[in-house]
C-alpha cells in the first residue's frame, strides 16, 4: 500500500511538472493572441529569443480575456429612467475594465513568482529576464535591473484599479457617456494629448494652451490608455504609493480610500477627490443591483 502510494505521488508530481512545461503551448496561440496587445505592450526584443521562449513570454504578456465586442457608444440619452441609464453605462464599460484588470493580475502573479525565485537565490531563465525587462519598457521604468529593487518598482505599477473607481471616474468625466468626446472619440476619462490633430480642440481651451482631448479608435483603447496613465505617469506616483500601502496594511485597497490619490487628475484637486469618493458608494450599489 505504501509502495503504491509513493508511486502515485511520483506520478502526480511528474504530471504537474509536465503541465508546467507545456502550459505556454496549451493556449490557443500566444503569437496570434499578441495581436490584441497595444504597440507599447509588445516586447521590443522579442526576436532575440528562440521560438519556444517567444511563446512562453507572450503567454505571460497576453490578455487572459479576449477583446469584448467593439461597438459604437450607445445613445444613453434615450433612457428616461436614470437608474437604467447608469446601469447601461456600467454594463457597456465594465467588460473592458475587467479585461485590463485581469491582465494586470496575471502579470503581477508572474512577477511575484520571479520575486520568490530571486529571494531564494535561484537563477532566472532567459525568458524570465525577457519578461521583466519587457515590463520595464511597458511601464516606463528606466535604469533598473531584474533584482529585488526592480521587482519592487514593478509591483508598484503592475496592479489593478478597482472597477468601481474606474467606472465612477468615467461617469464624472464623460457625463455618463453623453459628452461629445465620449460619443465621437470614445474618450470616457477626459484624457489629453499634445500633438496637433490627435484629438478634439476644447471649446474653452485657454489662449497659449496646446492640449487636445484625445480621440480613440474604440472603447478598449480608451480604457487601456486610462490604466496606462495611472500605472505609469509620474503625476500618479502618490496614487500608486497609496495603493501599495493599502495592499500591505489592509490586504486590498478600498476604492474610496484609493480615490485620495487622484488629487492631480483634475485641476479641482480635493473637490474632485470628494466628488469621486462620494459617488463610489452609489456606484457599488448600482453594480450590486445589476
Amino acid at each position: 500500500m505504501i509502495r503504491w502510494l509513493k508511486g502515485g505521488l511520483k506520478l502526480a508530481f511528474a504530471l504537474v511538472m509536465v503541465a508546467a512545461i507545456i502550459y505556454p503551448f496549451m493556449q490557443e496561440n500566444p503569437i496570434q493572441e499578441a495581436k490584441e496587445l497595444e504597440v507599447w505592450q509588445v516586447p521590443s526584443k522579442l526576436s532575440a529569443l528562440d521560438k519556444a521562449d517567444q511563446k512562453k513570454l507572450l503567454a505571460k504578456l497576453t490578455y487572459p480575456d479576449h477583446m469584448p465586442a467593439l461597438k459604437p457608444v450607445p445613445d444613453f440619452s434615450k433612457f428616461t429612467d436614470g437608474l437604467k441609464k447608469k446601469k447601461a453605462f456600467f454594463d457597456y464599460l465594465e467588460p473592458f475594465i475587467e479585461r485590463e484588470n485581469a491582465r494586470l493580475a496575471k502579470l503581477r502573479t508572474h512577477i511575484l513568482e520571479i520575486q520568490v525565485k530571486l529571494q531564494a537565490k535561484q537563477n532566472l531563465t532567459m525568458e524570465e529576464y525577457a519578461f521583466i525587462y519587457s515590463l520595464f519598457d511597458e511601464f516606463k521604468i528606466d535604469m533598473m535591473d531584474a533584482d529585488e529593487a526592480g521587482i519592487n518598482e514593478l509591483l508598484l505599477r503592475v496592479d489593478v484599479i478597482p472597477a468601481s473607481l474606474v467606472l465612477t471616474q468615467a461617469a464624472v468625466e464623460s457625463g455618463w457617456g453623453s459628452s461629445r468626446f465620449a460619443i465621437d472619440g470614445y474618450n470616457f476619462f477626459g484624457q489629453w494629448c499634445f500633438k496637433v490633430g490627435c484629438g478634439f480642440v476644447p471649446n474653452k481651451r485657454p489662449p497659449g494652451k496646446y492640449h487636445e482631448v484625445a480621440k480613440f479608435q474604440h472603447t478598449a483603447a480608451s480604457v487601456n490608455a486610462y490604466f496606462y496613465n495611472l500605472n505609469t505617469f509620474y503625476m500618479y506616483d502618490d496614487l500608486r504609493t497609496l495603493r501599495a500601502d493599502l495592499r500591505k496594511k489592509e490586504g486590498n485597497f478600498p476604492p474610496q480610500k484609493l480615490a485620495a490619490g487622484l488629487g492631480r487628475y483634475s485641476e479641482r484637486g480635493q473637490l474632485y477627490i470628494d466628488e469621486i469618493s462620494s459617488m463610489i458608494a452609489a456606484t457599488h450599489k448600482i453594480l450590486e443591483d445589476s
